[in-house]
């Protein structure tokens, strides 16, 4: 499958804890940041249990119903492409995934609107947060994903090329404190292989990080292995 854009639709709490293999209870009143947030609902489903959340996407700027409609258009542009798709099983619940899409806004939008401060406008591979302010962020469905087809992604434009994903990754490690989390860090393909981008940005860790990748449970659709990339700072 091909996307032209990078496309605004989130994923539930639920989703988020299942590819980033995270236990909320081991981050209670820590400091975590979800980049890009889009309209999902790990926010909120993360300050619920005690985790001081913080949210950031380059949309953030729009209202609450220009984010919904972005949002529904998105996820109705998605599912027809997801529908021609080849890479998917054929036993993949599409109507379930939609579905979860759609519960993922009203829980954004809902928390948006009670929590603005918990949600902020910004765009990697620049993010307007001071050094180590969190002791972890994580990062779904950008880096890996939105390379160029021809490196296993989904963009049909250069723009999220090699240099973009060391200056992005480079700026994740920038902004934690502990740890950083990526998912996914597979090819996206009927059958996945580790993203060919994985060792060379592994390769480049600045002093004081190392990576490793770990297997989840998440299901998107694939069949095969479907890792996520675990960043993690020494101890000083």
């Amino acid at each position: 499958m091909d996307l032209p854009r990078v496309v605004f639709f989130g994923r539930t709490g639920a989703d988020a804890l299942a590819f980033f293999n995270l236990d909320l209870a081991a981050w209670r009143g820590q400091r975590v940041l979800d980049c890009p947030g889009g309209p999902g609902s790990f926010t909120a489903l993360a300050r619920a249990a005690g985790v001081e959340s913080v949210a950031a996407d380059p949309l953030y700027d729009l209202s609450l119903a220009e984010l919904e409609q972005r949002c529904r258009d998105d996820v109705a542009f998605t599912m027809e492409r997801l529908a021609r798709s080849a890479s998917l099983r054929p036993d993949f619940d599409l109507s379930r995934f939609r579905q979860g899409k759609l519960e993922a806004l009203e829980a954004f939008l809902a928390d948006r609107r009670d929590h603005p401060e918990a949600y902020r406008a910004a765009a990697l591979p620049h993010l307007p947060f001071a050094a180590a302010s969190f002791d972890l962020v994580l990062c779904g469905h950008l880096l890996f994903c939105y390379a160029p087809i021809a490196d296993g992604g989904l963009s049909e434009q250069p723009d999220f090329d090699l240099d973009w994903h060391r200056r992005a990754l480079a700026e994740l490690l920038r902004v934690s404190r502990r740890e950083v989390r990526l998912y996914p860090a597979h090819t996206i393909e009927r059958c996945p292989k580790v993203h060919p981008w994985v060792e060379p940005l592994l390769a480049s860790l600045p002093p004081g990080w190392r990576g490793q990748l770990e297997d989840t449970a998440y299901d998107e659709g694939f069949e095969g292995k479907t890792p996520m990339l675990r960043l993690r700072r020494d101890a000083a």
